[in-house]
């Protein structure tokens, strides 16, 4: 049977993106993505350099994809952790698997970082940005827990998630020495703070 093109193209890049994901963060963690060719990120794949340019057609292409590819994973983990039914120990898991994340893959937090001072396009799924869907499921999750304003909640949610960010990149580039779980605590400060002067959520 013949596969449509666009069909076999999603196919086949569904099934390497994980490998050219894990390829590209440890290429990129060292050098800029200038320097990287995709011969380099192709080979320490395990692909051939024809599927990369037949999934994906150009290096500008394979790096916005591998992005959007990270943008998913990140998400997509925060969001099984925000679905907890305690808010606050759900805020907790969110935090600390975006710490084990950014540990993980510190050029993806580089690259993506970049990539925000520079564009407003969709390196998340759904068409908004990454920051934009991550201060959402935080606000989420926050409405469960205490009664916030509404001029509040994008302030306080952005807040947490740049704290968050900003100190697993230091630390992911050896440039703090805060372990995971003080910087997780100390974020959880502010948390502390909105539930002993708010009202509690309300059931």
């Amino acid at each position: 049977m013949t596969i449509p093109t666009g069909q076999r193209r999603r196919v086949r890049a569904t099934d390497s993106k994980e490998k050219l994901f894990e390829a590209a963060m440890t290429l990129l963690g060292s050098r800029s993505p200038e320097s990287v060719s995709v011969d380099e990120i192709a080979a320490a794949a395990g692909v051939s350099k024809g599927t990369v340019y037949y999934n994906f057609g150009s290096k500008d292409e394979l790096v916005s994809q591998i992005l959007s590819y990270g943008a998913q994973k990140l998400f997509g983990e925060l969001t099984r952790a925000a679905s907890g039914a305690d808010p606050y120990l759900a805020l907790k898991q969110m935090l600390e698997f975006a710490m084990d994340f950014v540990a993980s893959y510190p050029s993806f937090a580089h690259l993506w970082m970049q990539d925000q001072q520079t564009s407003e396009d969709a390196t998340a799924p759904g068409g908004m940005t990454l920051a934009a869907r991550v201060t959402g499921l935080i606000i989420e999750v926050l409405e469960r827990l205490v009664d916030l304003e509404p001029e509040e909640k994008l302030s306080v949610a952005t807040s947490i998630f740049g704290a968050a960010l900003f100190t697993a990149r230091l630390r992911a580039s050896r440039h703090s020495e805060l372990d995971r779980d003080h910087t997780v605590r100390a974020v959880l400060l502010t948390v502390d703070g909105l539930i002993a002067t708010r009202p509690a959520a309300k059931p």
